[in-house]
């Protein structure tokens, strides 16, 4: 029992680390002076908001400027504030996620209509990473954002990502780790991901057969002194969007960084 009792520990602490500082870094008010909306976009797609809190979205807003974005960044409510309070009831309703991802696409195709040269670049966090995947395979021809960043997400890892690749010009980014293994891993394993599958997510074991474009970033204890533990919460680490993410969805003018 005692032994039992000290793995679960063990296992659990990192997950308890990584909450406070997510949670921390939820909280924290950046100061964001805004961009200039035409020197590109950056959609953030929400995880759910849970407490309230838009998860991430500080946190990688400061990374991106770190990086040197100077453009406009988006973040993209796609559920109502008691969804995000019970939780299940955002990543559980399919025709929602995918009236929210159709919605989510008839605003990227607009947005290319109003300023074809202006760079569009996507990012989804969570749950919300599935609306993001789903929203580029709804993407009429023609309409193609610079590149994509999916943190820690809630999608099936067999998903063909073909579809959703042919509208993304550079490259679709996939962080992962196996540390998340409560919330991408048992979470989703019991609750479904957000293409309804009983599976661990692309967030915890990366997509199994990605096509070309697809970079994953797994997850590396020297990934720690960028602030990410491996949890769900340090996808969206500052330093990590700063120094691994943005450089290699073409943000910023710093090279790509190794781990």
């Amino acid at each position: 029992m005692k032994i039992a009792l000290i793995i679960l520990a063990v296992l659990l602490l990192p997950i308890i680390l990584d909450a406070v500082v997510g949670f921390a870094l939820g909280l924290r008010h950046w100061r964001d002076r805004g961009g200039d909306a035409d020197k590109g976009l950056v959609i953030f797609s929400e995880s759910i908001r849970w407490m309230g809190v838009r998860w991430g979205f500080r946190s990688v807003s400061a990374g991106l400027r770190r990086a040197g974005f100077a453009g406009e960044i988006r973040y993209w409510r796609w559920h109502a504030t008691w969804r995000g309070g019970l939780v299940l009831p955002a990543i559980m309703d399919a025709r929602m996620l995918e009236a929210q991802a159709r919605k989510l696409a008839e605003f990227i195709a607009h947005q290319h209509q109003k300023n074809p040269g202006r760079p569009i670049w996507l990012i989804g966090y969570s749950c919300g990473a599935y609306v993001a995947v789903r929203a580029l395979e709804l993407l009429p021809d023609g309409v193609a954002v610079e590149a994509v960043a999916l943190l820690a997400a809630a999608v099936d890892p067999r998903r063909d990502l073909g579809p959703a690749c042919r509208h993304v010009r550079g490259r679709l980014v996939n962080v992962h780790s196996w540390l998340d293994w409560l919330i991408v891993g048992v979470g989703t394993l019991v609750v479904g991901t957000g293409d309804r599958r009983h599976t661990a997510s692309a967030g915890m074991v990366g997509f199994h057969t990605p096509p070309p474009q697809v970079e994953e970033v797994h997850w590396t204890p020297a990934m720690i002194r960028w602030g990410d533990l491996g949890g769900h919460f340090g996808a969206a680490a500052p330093s990590l969007i700063a120094t691994r993410v943005a450089p290699l969805i073409g943000i910023g003018d710093s090279g790509e960084t190794g781990v």
